[in-house]
């Protein structure tokens, strides 16, 4: 209600200011309609910080960057016992085509420190670009009082377009792709439900076009005064051979809007299969912050 009372402030003031000076009689009305449809677009709707992506598309002709860093620990007990710690840059570029449409790409660095306890006499490092995600989001179901906002992901990750030790040869490289469908829906003015389910795979089938995916289910709540807090449970999946392994996570964080614009994040999360009854014998933890923003590049879309 304050977004739209303040564009027909607005609206009205432009109109009081164009019967006062003449000279302003031949202001573009477009311009008029482009100011307050901007102030009355809701706030940024970003992916981070949980694994569930945001089943909102970016508005159209608008330039969305979301980027942080992560740390994670990880170990895995198996046939041998390794440990891994990962200092992680994530970065999404999202850019609204229409309003059900949006192309994207996600850019993360990262350097990696293994070590295999049993093997390795000093651990080993990788330090690199990972390969290139593109893809798109298409909004299939817009939110109704029974229905939530569904919509539909599509990633695909180039081998060939990365950096450092993560740099492959083109040929003999396998494309490797992703697809979800996100589901979102408010339950009060304040509280809201979100959902992910996905599959992944190798494009060429060597390793099976399916033989990977992922759950999660996040809840978000706004605290007001612009800061949000959310939990999440989520679970990603493989399959090795025949067999099909899972790991479970929990995670939880904080957002603050500075402005409609811009958000800062911070978070943090554990593997839960110490705890329950899993193929995989994993524990780990991991955190990070982050900070979204959005600009208008291309409003002459809209």
């Amino acid at each position: 209600m304050k977004k739209i009372s303040i564009a027909f402030l607005m609206a009205a003031s432009f109109w009081g200011m164009a019967q006062e000076r003449p000279e302003m009689k031949d202001i573009d009305s477009a311009d008029v309609i482009e100011l307050i449809d901007i102030w009355m677009m809701p706030a940024i709707a970003t992916d981070r910080p949980d694994i569930t992506d945001c089943a909102q598309i970016t508005p159209v002709g608008w330039f969305q960057y979301e980027g942080g860093y992560q740390y994670s620990h990880v170990e895995e007990r198996i046939s041998n016992t390794s440990i891994t710690d990962a200092h992680q840059i994530e970065e999404v570029l999202r850019f609204g085509i229409n309003q059900k449409f949006e192309v994207r790409a996600v850019i993360n660095a990262n350097t990696k420190r293994l070590d295999i306890v049993d093997i390795l006499n000093e651990p080993s490092r990788t330090t690199g670009v990972n390969p290139v995600t593109i893809g798109f989001k298409y909004n299939l179901i817009e939110e109704t009082n029974l229905l939530p906002q569904t919509t539909w992901l599509s990633h695909l990750t180039l081998p060939w377009i990365a950096g450092g030790d993560y740099r492959a040869p083109v040929q003999g490289n396998m494309l490797f792709h992703e697809q979800r469908l996100m589901f979102e829906k408010g339950l009060t003015p304040r509280l809201g439900i979100a959902s992910n389910i996905g599959i992944s795979g190798g494009m060429n089938g060597t390793n099976g076009f399916v033989d990977g995916g992922m759950f999660s289910l996040a809840l978000g709540y706004d605290l007001g005064k612009d800061f949000g807090v959310y939990a999440e449970y989520f679970s990603n999946w493989q399959v090795q051979g025949r067999q099909l392994f899972g790991t479970p996570y929990f995670d939880g964080g904080f957002t603050k809007l500075l402005s409609n614009d811009l958000q800062l994040d911070v978070y943090a999360g554990f593997d839960l299969s110490p705890y329950v009854n899993t193929r995989l014998n994993t524990s780990g933890l991991f955190l990070g912050a982050g900070v979204s923003y959005r600009l208008p590049l291309a409003q002459y879309l809209r």
